[in-house]
């Protein structure tokens, strides 16, 4: 525990230290979030706070990786007490034989994907299509370094469906079938996620509890290896780093709010949230497969399929905003937004609390 607690102070301190220089550049940028009728702020709010949390993740993993690896040509850490926990952290992660390594790199190059479609759509804005194009892209990176659905198990059943162990032309098959699936899903965890990003702390809270969720779940089941390195203490030590990052940015986005994460920062957040998830389909990790997660971002999940239904039904573009998600209509009813978001994130927690009983 102590290696996670390290890795989690250190993102929580840096995505401290980085908001404040967020903010100053989206005021002087004018990358800001106005008031409108659909919105529930009444002041001008600068975005990119997912820019902080993005950056104090990356940099956490990163250096860590670098410094204790033989990649790196001074290492630093070499001849030091501090270079046994360094190389411990490294196998820990999984980054030995390079096949969770992999799998790092994918996440670090498909959330700055993300995080720089979400940039511009902060700052000039993007039409759906160009939005969905770099979320296409993104995921498609992921999932190109391996961070794909492997099987499943059937709920209640203990059965697990394996997508990877087909030869010939059912194994082309079964993997395409896996890659696509893992492409659907990480898009509707992404668009799930911006879609409920409409109340002060609220995405970023619901965010926190998932990661929470995912640890736990990591640290509480029995290791399962590929090729050697932990899976769960892979997904252990991403999910602890990424609640450092949160929680760092919740500091200044709790309300009343300094600062948005904007889209850059619900869709990281998604990415990452799913990306996990996929990481964790591999037999005997049966506690994160994806029925687990979708407990787990149960809340987004179900806004966004309300979301579509309710404009399909209509007659209205799926991508058309309105004031009908959740956080809306509890405030319709008399909550106030803090209490709107305290009750979301009880919910969250509620459906979390109970994926974890049943994994």
């Amino acid at each position: 525990m102590f290696s996670y607690a390290i890795l989690f102070i250190g993102s929580l301190l840096l995505c401290i230290l980085t908001v404040p220089r967020v903010i100053k550049k989206a005021i002087k940028l004018d990358v800001v979030d106005k008031p409108t009728t659909r919105k529930v702020h009444r002041k001008t709010v600068p975005l990119w706070g997912g820019v902080a949390i993005f950056l104090s993740f990356a940099v956490v993993l990163g250096l860590f990786y670098l410094l204790g690896s033989d990649l790196f040509p001074f290492n630093l850490l070499n001849g030091t007490e501090f270079s046994g926990f360094s190389y411990s952290f490294r196998a820990r992660l999984g980054l030995n034989s390079g096949v969770l390594g992999l799998k790092l790199v994918g996440l670090l190059f498909g959330g700055f994907v993300v995080i720089i479609t979400g940039m511009i759509d902060d700052k000039t804005g993007l039409s759906p299509k160009k939005k969905l194009l770099g979320q296409l892209i993104a995921a498609l990176i992921v999932v190109s370094f391996g961070v794909r659905v492997q099987g499943f198990n059937i709920p209640f059943m203990n059965h697990y469906v394996s997508l990877t162990s087909g030869q010939g032309f059912a194994g082309v098959a079964l993997f395409v079938l896996s890659a696509a699936a893992s492409m659907v899903w990480i898009l509707a965890v992404i668009n799930s996620m911006n879609f409920i990003d409409g109340l002060d702390g609220l995405a970023g809270g619901i965010s926190l509890i998932s990661a929470l969720a995912f640890f736990s779940l990591a640290c509480f089941k029995p290791s399962t290896s590929l090729a050697g390195e932990s899976i769960s203490a892979f997904i252990a030590v991403v999910s602890a780093v990424l609640c450092g990052s949160i929680i760092g940015f919740l500091f200044f986005n709790f309300r009343p709010a300094k600062i948005f994460m904007g889209d850059a920062g619900s869709m990281f957040l998604g990415f990452m949230l799913a990306s996990l998830s996929l990481i964790g389909s591999f037999k005997g990790v049966t506690a994160i497969t994806l029925f687990t997660p979708a407990l787990i971002l149960s809340v987004p999940i179900f806004d966004i399929i309300f979301a579509v239904v309710r404009r399909i039904s209509k007659g209205v573009p799926v991508s058309l905003a309105d004031k009908s998600h959740l956080h809306h209509r509890l405030l319709a009813v008399g909550l106030s937004p803090l209490q709107v978001v305290l009750l979301i994130w009880l919910i969250a927690a509620f459906f979390n609390v109970i994926a974890f009983l049943l994994a």
